[in-house]
This record gives C-alpha cells, sequence and structure tokens, in this order.
C-alpha cells in the first residue's frame, strides 16, 4: 500500500482531504511531521506498516503551519515538529497529550560548493553583499531558532537586510544554497549534504540546540494504535533510522550536559 506524503504548498484543499480519509480507524494513521524529518519518518513508516499493517501518510511542511492545520482541521494522530516547544504550544493550546523525546536538531551554516563568500562564522552573513536564504521566524522551527541565534549576537537587523529569502520549509534553503541563489542558509546539520554544499558549524556558545519530539493528538481516533506509532519511533530501531540520516538520538551526553 502506497503511502501519500502531501506538503502543505499543495494547498489546503489536498490536505482538507487527506485529513477526512487518513485516521487510524480507517486502518491509516496520519502524522503531521516537520518537513527536516521526511526522509527518516518516510522509512520508519514503511517498517511499521510491514509490522503492524497500519498504513501511515504524512503531511510535511513548516512546524507553524503544521500547528494551523491542526487547529483548523482538529483531527489526525501524531504531531511531530521540528522542536520540543512547538509540540509545548500544541499542548498549551490542547492538542497534544502524551509526547516521547526523539533526536536532536542542531542548526549549522551551510554554503554552496566550494564556500564562494567565503563564510566561516555567522558574523559573517551580516557582511554588506552577503546573500542569505533563512527559515521564515514565524513559520518552521529553523526559523525562529536562526532568528534567536542572530538575535543573541546582535546582528539580527544586518542579517536581515541581507536575507534574500525566507522560507516556509528548511528544505527549501538546501535548495537555495545547492543552486547558488544564496551565499548562505541556516539549516539543521542532519540535513548537510556534502556533494552539493559545505557546512560551517556554529560553536555550541552561538548555537540554540532543539530536541526534536512526537506527540499524540487528542482528536486520534485510535490512541492505541498512535501510541504504538510514537513507541516504535523512540524504540532503538526506529532511532537507528534517524542516525542513518545523520540524525544524533535522544538523549546523548553530549547535548545534555
Amino acid at each position: 500500500m502506497n503511502r501519500r506524503a502531501l506538503s502543505l504548498l499543495v494547498g489546503l484543499i489536498l490536505v482538507a482531504g487527506l485529513v477526512v480519509s487518513g485516521s487510524a480507524a480507517d486502518g491509516s494513521l496520519l502524522v503531521y511531521c516537520g518537513a527536516g524529518m521526511s526522509e527518516p519518518m518516510e522509512e520508519i513508516a514503511d517498517l511499521f506498516e510491514e509490522r503492524e499493517g497500519v498504513e501511515v501518510q504524512y503531511t510535511f511542511g513548516g512546524s507553524a503551519q503544521l500547528l494551523s492545520q491542526i487547529e483548523l482541521y482538529q483531527t489526525g494522530d501524531l504531531y511531530m515538529p521540528g522542536a520540543r516547544s512547538d509540540i509545548e504550544s500544541a499542548i498549551e493550546k490542547g492538542f497534544v497529550d502524551e509526547t516521547r523525546d526523539v533526536v536532536y536538531h542542531v542548526p549549522c551554516i551551510v554554503t554552496p560548493k566550494g564556500n564562494p563568500a567565503g563564510i566561516d562564522s555567522l558574523e559573517c552573513l551580516a557582511e554588506p553583499g552577503v546573500r542569505v536564504a533563512l527559515g521564515d521566524p514565524t513559520g518552521p522551527a529553523i526559523g525562529k531558532v536562526s532568528k534567536k541565534i542572530l538575535e543573541s549576537l546582535g546582528i539580527w537587523d544586518e542579517v536581515g537586510e541581507n536575507v534574500v529569502a525566507f522560507s516556509g520549509t528548511v528544505n527549501e534553503l538546501l535548495v537555495y544554497v545547492s543552486l547558488g541563489q544564496a551565499d548562505a542558509a541556516i539549516v539543521w546539520e542532519d540535513l548537510f549534504n556534502p556533494d552539493e554544499m559545505e557546512m560551517v558549524e556554529i560553536p555550541r556558545e552561538k548555537n540554540e540546540i532543539k530536541v526534536v519530539s512526537i506527540g499524540t493528538l487528542i482528536f486520534s481516533e485510535d490512541k492505541e494504535v498512535a501510541e504504538r506509532f510514537m513507541n516504535f519511533v523512540v524504540s532503538e530501531e526506529g532511532k537507528e533510522v534517524f542516525v542513518d540520516h545523520g540524525f544524533v538520538a535522544y538523549p546523548d551526553p553530549k547535548y545534555e550536559g
């Protein structure tokens, strides 16, 4: 059985169709998932379906966009945004009850292959003429984190003058960089592709390491199945899939000290 991986970019009508049809009641789960986790989560869904006989459908997008969809349709089974803070927002709104921590999201700077602009630090993003692509600070988790990092250094306004694009998902930032349409972007380390770009690490003392969590929605029509999937995601087998895709599994002393 094929799963449908939908982006919010296809529009509200298509998403609404998926929301109506995808639920544990008809033998499937609907998961609202941050775009940056699409590859490992697709793989995990295949493993879960093979084992449990339950189809997993995804709506991929920016964390804030997904939460808006959840608030609008009030249906579905699980929510997995790019940072724990977004899960906490969903809990405050009364949409999420049980949660589990899965992996870390570590911000980094990426540049086109060869790093033509010579970017070697966050401060370089504020230099005149540098073309920067950032996540929308009101949308995906990477956008909120990027703004917080740059504000803490006192360079948000200067970098803002260099922004050529604010994207709705972290995946779009990779396109800007790989096509040379931006000199640099802040993305998650796990999305770095050494064949298409260069990476500049952000020092720990300047960085904002985030924990990715998954939670069950109160609207789920089969909490037992939803919880089984959530527990499978955080199982050793599930986390191994994430590690294979460049993530660091939670917990890890490197980021908890």
